[in-house]
């Protein structure tokens, strides 16, 4: 099908067919995906770093529940999403390892720079750098590992990826733990506060990362079924298709923000919940929430992987979208049980079987994105998925909890009421959204 006939601009990457499906990985396909792994577990350390040392960030700038809610969520999110949907164009267009080397290294360095920021906006302005940055690694991956592997091989290197954020989004915060028991320890020696020396710490992985993967990441040229009938495609055209196939994307595009919408807002808030709570110190609830987190999160990853697979290859091309079902269902009650229950140990574990369900819109939906999203258009329709995260997990999620809270039990009250009554708006969204994709998903078209 003709997509568009326009004056194709030049690219700095090649086109090449679309590999057969008896073909196998490209050289260092694996080595690609490994180091965006570990981009990706380190970005969301530093995405995640502020909510572990929210208390004493707020402390040392004397930052109100709003603002913080502000720097964790909108000014996070505002600059991912805008950036995101810019920057996927130049992914779908230009040389992805410029691109994703240019991105690693400004989340870093404004990570590291955050360590010596001296008031909210000097902060949320770093914070947006954050967040600009790493806009650029999610549709990156999904395009490359796209050329990287024929597709029937795409599931499990999707899995991968997707996996780290199923146990780095809580496990994190063990590693964020651990570095701020370090700078604890060496703070007097530096000058600087632990929680300043903390985001140091964090940040400068990446750099050293953004090298290897400029110098051993392997880009391909890019892959695109029917080359003669897909040049380079326009927004304009990326909107138009999406538009005339809306009742099948926009559903799958927000299931994962949906349910970030709850997910996100409880993993932003439940470390300064605990703290002001029950007194337990950021790096403990850092190592207790990694701790039932982490596994909770990479077996549902690998899981979900698994069942949505096997529902495809049963019963293409809808099958792999029948997996939102029981998540869709069950995802926002764990959730509720969790956040009701007295005893530490059942909170968290609760939590933790929601983070489980959850991790299915995480991995199911990009290995949806590739099946049905033509090749030129994978990284735009990932950086659309990611706007919904940002606006509805990252933006809207935890400034919704607090704004709940103070409608319910007063101003600067009842925050654990807000995440409460927030999941509980979300149920029926997420699980009509689950059974709008299932039961669209008969008139889209395999890619």
């Amino acid at each position: 099908m003709q997509l568009d006939d326009p004056n194709p601009k030049p690219h700095v990457e090649k086109v090449r067919a679309e590999p057969a499906s008896g073909q196998t990985a490209l050289p260092g396909a694996s080595l690609t995906v490994g180091i965006l792994a570990l981009l990706y577990a380190i970005s969301l350390v530093d995405r995640s770093i502020l909510a572990l040392l929210a208390q004493p960030v707020s402390k040392a700038l004397d930052l109100d529940d709003r603002q913080m809610a502000l720097l964790l969520g909108v000014g996070f999110a505002l600059f991912y999403a805008t950036g995101g949907l810019i920057l996927g164009h130049l992914i779908d267009t230009r040389n992805r390892r410029i691109v994703v080397t240019a991105g690693v290294v400004l989340w870093s360095l404004s990570t590291v720079l955050s360590g010596f920021a001296s008031s909210f906006w000097m902060l949320l302005i770093l914070r947006s750098g954050v967040a600009l940055g790493e806009a650029v690694l999610t549709p990156a991956a999904i395009s490359l590992i796209a050329d990287l592997y024929p597709r029937h091989m795409r599931g499990l290197p999707v899995a991968m990826f997707t996996s780290v954020a199923a146990f780095m989004t809580i496990g994190s915060y063990a590693v964020g733990a651990f570095a701020l028991d370090m700078a604890e320890v060496t703070s007097g020696y530096v000058g600087l506060e632990p929680w300043q020396l903390t985001f140091v710490y964090v940040g400068l992985p990446g750099l050293v990362l953004a090298f290897i993967f400029a110098v051993l990441g392997r880009v391909p040229p890019r892959s695109v079924a029917a080359q003669a009938s897909i040049d380079e495609v326009s927004t304009r055209v990326v909107i138009s298709y999406l538009w005339t196939r809306v009742g099948f994307f926009l559903p799958l595009l927000a299931l994962t923000g949906l349910s970030s919408l709850c997910g996100l807002a409880i993993i932003a808030w439940l470390p300064a919940l605990l703290t002001r709570e029950l007194g337990i110190s950021p790096s403990r609830i850092g190592y207790l929430m990694a701790g039932v987190g982490v596994p909770a999160g990479l077996i549902g990853n690998f899981f979900w992987q698994w069942l949505a697979t096997r529902l495809q290859l049963a019963n293409a091309p809808s099958g792999i979208v029948r997996v939102f079902w029981v998540p869709g269902l069950l995802t926002a009650p764990l959730y509720v049980v969790g956040l009701m229950i007295d005893s530490l140990y059942l909170q968290l574990g609760f939590v933790a079987l929601g983070m489980f369900m959850s991790t299915c819109f995480s991995v199911a939906t990009p290995m949806t994105i590739q099946l049905f999203g033509p090749p030129r258009m994978r990284a735009r329709i990932t950086s659309i998925y990611l706007l919904f995260i940002a606006v509805l997990g990252y933006g809207l999620a935890p400034l919704a909890a607090v704004e709940l809270g103070a409608l319910i039990a007063g101003e600067g009250q009842g925050l654990r009421q807000g995440l409460i009554f927030l999941t509980l708006l979300v149920w029926p969204v997420l699980l009509g959204a689950s059974a709008l994709v299932i039961r669209k998903a008969h008139h889209a078209e395999l890619q």
